[in-house]
């Protein structure tokens, strides 16, 4: 499927509202009314975008759609194509450490890691989860908004059920992994 301007805009939109740690990462479905319909159909059928269900601490749900590594592989291609800024210019929060255990940031660094796998889906799954973490700490993660519970189904019925890094939880790994990156050893 060729990817048209529209769409384009379409996929541009649904990552930087990933970045926008109200909306939960995702494109939620009252702010997806504002495109067409059939386009970002369109966009779904094809595995470029899919289908969300994020569950909050409150309770509350977030639904609507995340980018697929499809999508943000097409995203990327586009922008060099169409010549834009970089939209890896995320806005750096401040992580808040400081009352993390280092099982506690070792299982941020696992999400983190494990959802960046092909076979994951950009999912860190329940199963594996529970079986590798003590379910206080996942439980703290999720209360204090380090993580968040997703649920993900695509259009052929296949649901995943797992957890995600929210910004304040992808933070925290960036401040931990980054001088790592530049050679420090860390104490």
């Amino acid at each position: 499927m060729q990817v048209t301007e529209n769409q384009f805009y379409m996929l541009k939109d649904i990552h930087v509202l990933t970045k926008v740690g109200s909306k939960g990462g995702c494109l939620p479905l009252k702010d997806a009314l504002i495109y067409d319909p059939k386009e970002l159909r369109g966009l779904q059928d094809n595995d470029y975008v899919k289908a969300v269900t994020l569950m909050m601490p409150c309770g509350g749900e977030v639904r609507g759609f995340k980018l697929t590594r499809k999508g943000e592989w097409t995203l990327r291609k586009l922008e060099a194509k169409y010549r834009l800024d970089s939209l890896d210019a995320a806005i750096q929060l401040h992580a808040e450490r400081h009352c993390l255990t280092p099982d506690q940031v070792d299982i941020l660094r696992d999400i983190y890691h494990f959802c960046r796998l092909s076979k994951s889906g950009g999912i860190f799954p329940r199963k594996e989860a529970e079986a590798g973490c003590r379910a206080d700490d996942l439980e703290f993660l999720y209360l204090h908004g380090y993580i968040l519970k997703i649920q993900s189904g695509d259009s052929s019925g296949k649901k995943e059920k797992g957890f995600i890094l929210s910004n304040k939880g992808e933070d925290v790994v960036c401040d931990v992994e980054a001088p790592r990156e530049r050679g420090y050893c860390s104490p």
